[in-house]
């Protein structure tokens, strides 16, 4: 054991620590339950180790004051919900199912630790500019546990706010997906969402094997402002807020703002950090990684005085809204001809059926001009990467499928008919749907031209997705200005090849 103050480890994180709080005197402290008592301390020892608290520099956010901590530990606060979304809603105008939302993540910043709790996904603040998508952002960070703002994406800076603070992190970039590709950072944001994730990196090759490579702990919460779609790999792994178009006299959000509401969090979070939580049961509706991400959401809720149906529809509304982008992608067409397939010929009564590739890839290719045909080798790869087993019978390809694989697959890309049943817009307040967010500020791009093709025919889109692309490229350059409207055209049409390429599209 250390026997010295000045010889502790410096710490600004240990499991079982409430906060760092900052005392009358200005100093900073441990704030840690102990036998079920509040307590601070400037140093903290175990049997094995002692830690003292980092400068104060080092804390790019608001310090809960202990005084104000200890006061509200004493009492209680079944006000401190409805008192957040108070706050929340002085600087945006989201929906109320979207307020829900944010308002559990927030809680969720402060037990994402919690020994039950394995995920925390990303809350996604996706607009067009002018939304208030930072300022929304910003209002959450100050208010969530260690709430740090980022303007750039740098894996050093991340390495250290994740591993030594275990704080929330704003990513506030343009376009975070490209930005994370570049910088190098892109397995840390696949992983962040992970409890027990580590990102590896070689930092001293001279000291030989294993001894050159240094693995950096990077769970913790995550909050995204993008102008720009995710990668989709990235995007499941969000809860997406569209930003409505709700202007407003809206007020700035600033720390001390939000100082207040962090103690009483900070207070929530000491009496809950070791809380017993329940054993939940997958929500109708809610499955694969979305249950994942939003199972902890729920775990918060049983913590609050809060209904638990208006974060329920909140959350089906999000499913709902997966389901239609994954009935777009490719692999959910190829689902819908498997389905059209199936009922045409009453194959679904059978335990067990094929259905041939080709006969798949011919209607694949309906409607699509001869150079943009699929091959046989790319449906097949396709087909195997959705786990479907391939045989050859008679020089021919055909995939099998069993009754349980079909319900399934159905299930998980939206075409099992649970939309009739759950409409992604049926309750007023649900959230918007993504696609009708973009279009609606690109109408003005888009008048004047046809709604499938672009002047002279140049070009074709082959989903509602690369249309979406090619006019928000188009309204950009726009803008911009400077460039005819040809030129604008022709680099629309060249920035949507590359987004083909860049998510493999077979055209």
């Amino acid at each position: 054991m250390m026997d010295s103050f000045s010889d502790s480890a410096l710490s600004a994180y240990f499991p079982g620590l409430v906060d760092i709080c900052q005392n009358e005197e200005g100093q900073l402290v441990y704030a840690i339950i102990k036998d079920g008592e509040l307590i601070f301390s400037q140093e903290y020892k175990t049997d094995t180790d002692s830690f003292s608290i980092p400068e104060r520099k080092h804390f790019q956010f608001t310090i809960p004051r202990a005084a104000e901590v200890m006061r509200y530990f004493k009492q209680d606060d079944d006000s401190l919900y409805d008192d957040l979304l108070t706050y929340l809603k002085r600087f945006s105008g989201l929906d109320d199912m979207q307020w829900a939302i944010v308002a559990h993540y927030i809680f969720l910043t402060y037990l994402h630790d919690h020994p039950c709790i394995d995920y925390c996904g990303y809350l996604l603040f996706y607009a067009v500019p002018e939304r208030g998508k930072s300022r929304t952002g910003k209002s959450v960070t100050y208010v969530a546990f260690r709430g740090i703002h980022l303007i750039e994406l740098r894996e050093a800076t991340i390495f250290r706010y994740s591993q030594n603070l275990h704080g929330t992190l704003f990513l506030d970039l343009l376009d975070v997906s490209k930005k994370a590709e570049r910088g190098g950072c892109d397995d840390i944001l696949l992983l962040r969402a992970e409890k027990g994730a580590k990102c590896c990196r070689v930092q001293n090759p001279d000291q030989g094997p294993f001894n050159d490579t240094v693995y950096y702990d990077i769970y913790g919460p995550t909050i995204i402002a993008s102008n720009e779609q995710l990668h989709n790999i990235l995007e499941t792994r969000c809860l997406p807020i569209i930003m409505p178009n709700r202007p407003g006299n809206y007020e700035n959000p600033r720390p001390e703002l939000g100082i207040e509401l962090k103690e009483r969090l900070t207070v929530w979070r000491a009496k809950y950090l070791t809380a017993t939580l329940p054993d939940l049961e997958p929500i109708d509706g809610i499955s694969g990684r979305l249950w994942d991400i939003t199972k902890p959401m729920f775990f918060i809720n049983s913590l609050l005085p809060v209904d638990s149906s208006i974060l329920e529809d909140s959350i089906l509304s999000i499913a709902g809204e997966k389901d239609e982008s994954r009935k777009d992608s490719l692999e959910g067409r190829l689902v819908a001809i498997i389905k059209e397939i199936t009922e045409e010929s009453a194959l679904g009564r059978f335990a067990e059926w094929s259905i041939k590739t080709g006969e798949i890839r011919d209607r694949f290719n309906q409607g699509r001009p001869i150079d943009k045909y699929v091959s046989p080798q790319w449906i097949g790869k396709r087909l195997k990467s959705m786990s479907f087993h391939n045989r050859i019978v008679h020089g021919y390809s055909e995939i099998k499928i069993t009754a349980q694989e079909y319900a399934l697959i159905l299930k998980q890309y939206g075409h099992d008919k649970r939309e009739s049943q759950i409409p992604v817009n049926s309750h007023p307040n649900s959230l918007p749907d993504k696609s009708q967010q973009i279009q609606q500020p690109l109408k003005e791009v888009e008048s004047g031209r046809e709604s499938a093709q672009v002047r002279g025919q140049r070009f074709t889109f082959t989903t509602p997705e690369e249309k979406e692309v090619y006019l928000a490229r188009l309204n950009e350059l726009k803008e911009t200005g400077g460039l005819s409207r040809d030129e604008m055209e022709g680099q629309a049409q060249g920035y949507l090849e590359q987004w083909r390429c860049d998510h493999d599209f077979p055209f």
